[in-house]
């Protein structure tokens, strides 16, 4: 637990992901809450797209190594998904006029007979032929996929291709003054091997001549989630690469940049995996050795959240289609005061989206989410591919669709007791109420305010708190004396600490305001 020292809070909502703000607690447990899914995915791969899958007999996979918003201008969720058909040399070339240059041979890349683009770009290895494609909703759970008419695929317009980034970081650009500009993307584009901007004015058409040249380096294809930073006022890109030991094994790197067009700083070793994180591997599936196989961040409160892919390697995989390690790979919650330096909340390691069944769409995989969730009054909704086949399975078995899970709003971990009490260390706030996030079952939540020495102040006493019994989201504590009548936390002393008192009850958050 903290000593004394003081901490003064801003105002916003404060989350239990640690004990950095409690003194001390009595009766209470840390419970990680996975999110509850939806029970079927919300977009699969259909069997009449080719562009979601290789064909006829080969694998359907689609990713969400994308975004998803809520967009209020149109009133409509909206979804920017990938693809890949390939790689092609096991596939049908297909073809797309304008992106997905089939490969005749190995070096140099070729498309009808060019190896440069308008630009001057040269083309170079292209064979998966990576999609970015389009969904939109009006619940969030229905999907439906517009027929476009953008690209040619084999010759025909009627699909939802918008371009061929590997994963679409997508912004809406409120401040930006050119309508034509409004939407912003940016990833990995496969022709070029590097990450590029994109610009739209509705987030349909997309054009790169605003930003011909790369606006950072990035050499293998890998996961690049982008998320900005409303706190510090930055783009942070989370990405997946290999590092130098022995395994050469998965991990993730950041690099920032105070505008999507850069300058972006060179990537920096974040986060790799532990020899704690080999052990739950190890104990959980026998596995070998654990990677971190992806991770998607943002800044939720006065904390970043992520959910990272912690790949367990059981044995080998597939040579023939080169998937070099077997395994499952469970999603976990991880978090950060500063989204560079993340911490798990349990040692136990929860899974936040729990697989499914074996032989459902998720049993084997949870591959990776979207870049943020879309978090609204019904609670936090992340996007995420689930897989229904582990890491190293045989190219044609694989099946991957999209699902959603869902949390209460500040649901990912509560401060439980069938009766327990927390208090906090002492605190300057600023003026206003508290609120508190709490479930109870038959019970209550109290909160008394102490000096910074631990005495109850007068007037803050549980017996003059309006206890919540119940449930609520946002919940706002007041406090009755007979002697002054109501009061307020402008009456209380500062420093202050807060005692809550839990009877049958989970604690997830308290917010002055």
């Amino acid at each position: 637990m903290n000593s004394n020292t003081i901490q003064t809070l801003g105002s916003g909502t404060e989350l239990f992901f640690d004990d950095t703000l409690i003194m001390s607690r009595q009766g209470i447990t840390r419970t990680i809450h996975p999110g509850k899914k939806h029970e079927t995915p919300v977009l699969y791969p259909d069997p009449d797209k080719p562009w979601e899958h290789g064909g006829n007999e080969q694998s359907k996979r689609i990713h969400l190594y994308g975004t998803t918003m809520y967009d209020v201008e149109m009133n409509k969720y909206r979804m920017w998904y990938m693809c890949r058909m390939g790689p092609h040399w096991r596939f049908k070339a297909h073809t797309i006029p304008g992106l997905y240059i089939p490969r005749p041979d190995r070096n140099p890349s070729t498309f009808m007979g060019q190896t440069h683009d308008a630009y001057g770009r040269q083309f170079v290895e292209n064979d998966r032929g990576d999609l970015t494609c389009y969904a939109e909703s009006d619940d969030g759970l229905v999907w439906t996929k517009p027929n476009l008419g953008i690209f040619e695929f084999n010759g025909n317009t009627n699909n939802n291709i918008v371009w061929d980034l590997h994963g679409a970081s997508v912004f809406r650009d409120n401040e930006e003054p050119d309508a034509k500009k409004l939407y912003k993307a940016i990833g990995f584009c496969r022709r070029y091997r590097n990450i590029f901007l994109l610009t739209s004015p509705d987030g349909i058409f997309w054009d790169d001549s605003a930003h011909v040249d790369p606006v950072t380096n990035r050499e293998n294809e890998g996961c690049f989630n982008v998320t900005h930073d409303y706190k510090t006022n930055v783009f942070r890109a989370y990405a997946l690469t290999r590092g130098t030991d022995k395994d050469k094994r998965r991990m993730i790197c950041y690099t920032q940049s105070p505008h999507l067009s850069g300058p972006w700083q060179p990537l920096s070793p974040m986060l790799s995996a532990t020899p704690h994180d080999d052990k739950v591997g190890a104990d959980k599936y026998g596995a070998v050795r654990a990677e971190i196989h992806n991770m998607s961040g943002f800044r939720y409160h006065n904390i970043c959240i992520g959910i990272a892919g912690l790949l367990y390697v059981t044995g080998l995989g597939s040579p023939k289609d080169q998937m070099p390690v077997d395994g499952p790979i469970d999603a976990h919650l991880i978090y950060s005061n500063d989204g560079i330096n993340w911490s798990y909340p349990d040692a136990e390691q929860t899974s936040i989206i729990p697989r499914g069944k074996r032989g459902t769409y998720d049993g084997g995989m949870i591959m990776g989410t979207a870049t943020q969730p879309i978090i609204d009054t019904n609670g936090i909704h992340w996007y995420y591919t689930g897989a229904q086949h582990t890491h190293g399975l045989d190219l044609k078995d694989r099946y991957k669709a999209i699902g959603r899970v869902t949390w209460r709003l500040d649901g990912f971990v509560s401060l439980d007791a069938d009766k327990g009490v927390v208090e906090t260390v002492p605190l300057y706030i600023p003026s206003g109420n508290i609120y508190i996030n709490a479930a109870t079952k038959g019970g209550s939540v109290g909160v008394e305010v102490l000096s910074s020495t631990g005495q109850i102040q007068s007037g803050f006493s549980l017996d003059d708190c309006s206890l919540l019994t119940g449930d609520s989201t946002r919940h706002r504590i007041q406090w009755k004396s007979s002697v002054d009548g109501e009061r307020t936390l402008s009456d209380a002393c500062q420093p202050l600490r807060f005692r809550f008192v839990l009877n049958r009850a989970q604690l997830y958050s308290f917010c002055i305001n």
